[in-house]
């Protein structure tokens, strides 16, 4: 990711951040706002995505700029399905559904299959594991075991800095919630940790804000992460990965095992941290 920066001058005092970034860079009050809302725009080393943020003169604003385009997704990978789930890899930058250009409505098309839905999701920057059920009564018959604890789900994670060993549980309230997320260190080094994540609980943001609470925060992350880290910076996007999920078939009662392999930028990711 590379960046555009220049630092206000006395005509922008006042001015609202996206008139100025409209300006300075000779684009659309539209595109500028659109970096805002994207949590693209950093004002003195801190990312700004409020609508009504006002300039200062002398305020360093930069604007992140990703340097290639976001591969388009032809065929959604299943890992695992059966008469009435499928299990796929769900690729960084796409929606889960509510879209017509999401997953869901992709593998209606790809599996000729209207009636797929989503039986839960993972945040839009979030790759890896999730289930899709077959039909609306196979999702109702699933829904149960995400209010229990019967579903495994394991993620894998890059964060900023050296994370102890020594913390293997992360236990703490959210939302008026207990939630507990299990970790064990893959590997680490003082500049950023290669974790395996465990939730117990499926709380909004879980991983993520757990994570940050501990200082800690996922590398990329637009939300939890500390705005001036430059590891953070440079990833074009949060580095989490729903790795597996394991579950017993809600008819059958068998068990049910999908591994999602790591995507390309977050293996880079890895290579360029010297994790493994």
């Amino acid at each position: 990711m590379k960046r555009k920066q220049f630092t206000a001058k006395f005509k922008h005092e006042g001015m609202r951040l996206f008139a100025v970034i409209a300006d300075v860079l000779d684009i659309s009050k539209k595109q500028a706002q659109a970096a805002i809302d994207a949590k693209q725009v950093l004002v003195n080393g801190k990312r700004v995505w409020i609508r009504r943020h006002e300039v200062l003169e002398g305020d360093r604003i930069e604007i992140l700029i990703e340097e290639q385009q976001r591969p388009e997704v032809k065929r959604i990978a299943i890992l695992w399905q059966d008469a009435d789930y499928l299990i796929v890899n769900k690729p960084p930058y796409q929606l889960t559904n509510a879209s017509d250009d999401s997953i869901e409505a992709k593998l209606r098309k790809q599996e000729k299959n209207k009636n797929i839905c989503a039986v839960h999701r993972l945040d839009k920057e979030t790759s890896g594991c999730v289930i899709f059920a077959k039909s609306a009564e196979a999702k109702q018959s699933m829904i149960p075991m995400f209010k229990g604890r019967d579903i495994m789900k394991i993620y894998r994670a890059v964060t900023i800095g050296k994370f102890p060993r020594t913390w293997n549980e992360i236990r703490t309230d959210i939302e008026g919630y207990m939630s507990t997320t299990l970790v064990k260190t893959l590997d680490s080094n003082k500049h950023a940790s290669y974790l395996e994540l465990r939730i117990e609980t499926g709380r909004t943001h879980q991983i993520r804000r757990h994570l940050s609470d501990k200082r800690h925060p996922v590398l990329g992350d637009k939300k939890y992460a500390g705005t001036g880290n430059e590891l953070s910076l440079e990833q074009p996007r949060q580095m989490l990965h729903a790795y597996r999920l394991i579950f017993p078939h809600p008819k059958t009662g068998a068990p049910v095992r999908a591994t999602a392999p790591l995507p390309g930028d977050f293996k880079k990711c890895l290579a360029q941290l010297k994790l493994r």
